[in-house]
């Protein structure tokens, strides 16, 4: 199997070299590496991250939340998503932990005993007018609650809007962004967060480092019983396989990569998987990156947000909601 993934790869390489248009392809096995499997967002994505993490904490060993906020605080509702973006005093992290515990007896995500060792790291700026910034605190506090201190990195000095971070790409760092809330922050944000997942030692590499041969489309659809827009998903995501893994035998990490609301492949296009600033330290580092993709929904989503506050079904903060067991399947079959 993983010599067929090499041979797909290398027939796309040729294609996008030809400039022929990107073609989709299926999900193949590489070589992850075990214990590799981290995952990180920004927004609505950094919401589904942390869900991610929690619910299955037994293969994720790492999570990166970039403006975002904690486990569980929209307690399925609408009204409480909106509360928690606004209203972090509202929400009580002692009641989180006991959610997630509460899940964790039921079976309906991994042990929270998993968490211990895993490394966290959460970014929140300063002048953040979508999600109030004091929720950084207080994913802290709930993560506190699992693991050690020293395992938790954080950045929350840093004047900011609502984006995620980069050093090359974006508008102002303090103002807003509506166009991919992309800021230059002189800031690497994905950078820094694998780092710390990994080790500490990463290459940064460098804004040419990613060829775009690398980049592929992959069928969504087969994930969601062919039917991802009865669940606010699109039919294709993409799919980063850094040159170094398409070597069959060369053992790689798997990061997941979720955009926030309004950054989807349809409102922004790539704009979001090129320019975050994760395709260059995956390249020079060997991490296979997965970049799931969110549709808009008229009624339920109509900003094209990962579902972290029921919208497409009343399991979505455990391991069988829709979109939660569709990227975890995803991961599987890339190898895990």
């Amino acid at each position: 199997m993983m010599l067929k993934s090499a041979m797909i790869t290398l027939f796309l390489v040729a294609q996008v070299a030809l400039g022929l248009p990107r073609q989709t392809i299926t999900l193949q096995p590489y070589a992850i590496e075990p214990g590799s499997l981290t995952v990180s967002g920004i927004s609505a994505g950094a919401a589904m991250a942390s869900q991610f993490h929690v619910a299955f904490s037994k293969d994720v060993n790492g999570v990166g939340i970039f403006a975002g906020i904690p486990y569980g605080c929209a307690k399925s509702t609408l009204a409480g998503a909106l509360n928690c973006m606004s209203s972090p005093f509202l929400t009580s992290v002692p009641t989180l932990i006991s959610r997630a515990d509460g899940y964790a007896q039921r079976g309906t995500i991994d042990p929270t005993s998993n968490l211990g060792g895993d490394k966290v790291y959460v970014f929140h700026g300063t002048r953040d007018s979508t999600v109030n910034n004091k929720n950084g605190e207080q994913i802290v506090t709930f993560y506190e609650n699992y693991l050690s201190a020293s395992d938790i990195a954080t950045e929350f000095t840093i004047a900011a809007e609502h984006c995620q971070p980069t050093d090359n790409f974006g508008g102002v760092c303090n103002k807003q962004n509506s166009a991919n809330y992309i800021n230059d922050c002189d800031y690497r944000g994905a950078y820094l967060a694998l780092n710390h997942f990994y080790g500490g030692n990463l290459n940064p590499g460098t804004t040419t480092t990613a060829p775009d041969s690398n980049l592929f489309l992959f069928d969504q659809a087969e994930f969601f019983g062919g039917r991802p827009g009865s669940y606010s998903m699109d039919s294709t995501g993409y799919v980063y396989i850094p040159t170094m893994c398409q070597d069959p035998t060369r053992y790689c990490k798997l990061h997941v990569v979720l955009h926030g609301c309004l950054q989807s492949s349809k409102e922004i296009g790539d704009v979001f998987v090129k320019n975050a600033g994760y395709l260059e330290v995956a390249e020079a580092n060997g991490i296979i990156l997965l970049f799931p993709q969110a549709v808009a929904t008229a009624v339920s989503n109509p900003n094209s947000c990962f579902d972290w506050w029921g919208y497409a079904d009343n399991n979505y903060e455990v391991q069988s909601g829709v979109q939660m067991d569709a990227i975890y399947q995803m991961v599987k079959r890339l190898g895990l």
